[in-house]
């Protein structure tokens, strides 16, 4: 059996289980956001600690530390998934606007001018090249839509990969980039059925090199972003088929 063929598999074993157990999956979504959330922006440098993350996610802003910038991105991270989540479970497109809600939402504490804007500044970004100039970013953000749509026929994760990469490149935002690039990594798959994924912190070197490669191939390989989302998926799915076939203690 091929790995992709097992993660087909894996993928209906999910499916049927939380349909039987929908109310144990939601609990294991509530479960994992921490997790998503520490280790998504812990690849960005957070210092916070998954019991930190989870303590700002379930009582609030500034119950961790005296400087809050860290708890306000954690916070800002929950919601902007929960943003995404909606989405995903009313079957929505995503859109423009909706990717200028999710960096809103992000930057929860920043100023207007900034949080949910493109940038206005031409930046470098060492695994990113080519960036368009800001005046075109709108257009290249349409062109990201449209191709990732005319990619239907394609397999999903090739196109989910290539989408990441692709947004990583055009670099929209000032900051806050990476994460909503994985939000919306997260937003795909759950439309697609798939539970949401995470890209653990000690995977950086090899998601860093993924970009790296793609643009050496001049934009036409993409498989070790796949390989990286498939990993994450694998063991996401492994984890929820344990959650939900576990027999509950009555």
């Amino acid at each position: 059996m091929s790995k992709r063929e097992e993660l087909y598999q894996l993928l209906g074993r999910y499916q049927e289980l939380s349909n039987v157990h929908p109310r144990r999956n939601e609990q294991a979504n509530e479960e994992s956001m921490s997790f998503f959330v520490w280790q998504c922006n812990a690849i960005e440098r957070s210092t916070l600690s998954l019991e930190d993350v989870d303590e700002v996610i379930h009582t609030g802003i500034n119950n961790v530390t005296e400087s809050n910038r860290e708890e306000l991105e954690a916070m800002g991270l929950y919601e902007a998934m929960k943003y995404a989540i909606k989405l995903a479970d009313d079957n929505k497109e995503l859109k423009e606007d909706d990717v200028k809600e999710i960096h809103k939402l992000l930057y929860m504490g920043a100023s207007v001018d900034f949080k949910g804007q493109y940038r206005t500044d031409y930046i470098t970004i060492p695994h990113a090249r080519n960036l368009p100039p800001v005046r075109h970013i709108s257009y290249y953000m349409n062109q990201l839509f449209e191709k990732y749509q005319e990619m239907q026929d394609c397999d999903l994760i090739e196109r989910i990969a290539k989408f990441h990469l692709d947004f990583e490149n055009i670099h929209p935002f000032g900051d806050g980039n990476g994460q909503v690039g994985r939000v919306i990594m997260n937003y795909q798959l759950l439309r697609a059925g798939y539970p949401y994924i995470c890209i653990h912190e000690n995977k950086k070197k090899e998601y860093v090199k993924a970009f790296e490669e793609y643009y050496d191939s001049n934009e036409t390989d993409c498989s070790a972003m796949k390989q990286i989302i498939i990993d994450a998926l694998e063991d996401e799915l492994k984890a929820r088929i344990e959650i939900l076939s576990k027999e509950i203690a009555k």
